[in-house]
């Protein structure tokens, strides 16, 4: 699927948000949301946690558990990756609306949304891979969690970045290797940063 359907979709989907303010359903900021989480430096990071996952979980059937999925641009270029049904991809959000909107704008891709808050009381067993590109919005505790309490092979391809500056970011790092020490995985299969304009982005892959 291009990308030019995607944001054709997100369109339709903005038009129809906008439709809905008229009548008192208060939701306008989600325009500028969609708009966010479609933006280049969304599609090229996530495109490079997807190729990178793919090339080292070499496996062609699981259950990939996307934590902190927004709308659910990370599982639809999982979906790319993996594109038979043996690989279950979920994507998850602690924002019900994800939920609808992500059918919306990745509709016919065969992934599953669940609105999930990340706390001590989720299941994490039985995933073979957890995806969070948003590790910099959660609390390092929540960050922790997840890798004490999943099965101990289950891969993990983690994102954050070093960009203070957003009131949202509570859990920024200021360097890769930093970073790396407070993951503290058994095993790291990959350990790389990204350059942009305003931040540095780092991802880990391991166990």
């Amino acid at each position: 699927m291009f990308k030019s359907v995607i944001y054709y979709r997100a369109l339709k989907l903005c038009e129809k948000i906008f439709d809905e303010s008229q009548y008192g359903v208060d939701d306008l900021y989600r325009i500028k949301d969609i708009s966010h989480c479609l933006d280049n430096n969304q599609w090229h990071s996530k495109v490079w946690l997807a190729q990178e996952l793919y090339k080292q979980y070499n496996h062609d059937a699981g259950k990939i558990l996307v934590v902190g999925g927004w709308y659910g641009l990370m599982a639809f270029l999982l979906r790319q990756q993996w594109n038979e049904s043996q690989m279950n991809i979920i994507s998850s959000d602690m924002d019900p609306m994800c939920q609808e909107y992500g059918y919306k704008l990745f509709r016919g891709n065969d992934i599953q949304y669940q609105t999930l808050q990340v706390n001590d009381k989720i299941d994490l067993s039985g995933y073979t891979a957890i995806v969070n590109t948003s590790c910099e919005h959660m609390e390092p505790e929540m960050i922790r969690y997840l890798i004490d309490n999943k099965d101990k092979d289950t891969w993990v391809a983690f994102q954050t970045n070093n960009w203070y500056d957003i009131q949202s970011h509570i859990n920024c790092s200021p360097s890769l290797e930093y970073w790396k020490e407070e993951l503290n995985l058994d095993w790291v299969a990959l350990e790389d940063s990204m350059k942009y304009e305003c931040y540095d982005r780092y991802m880990i892959i391991g166990k």
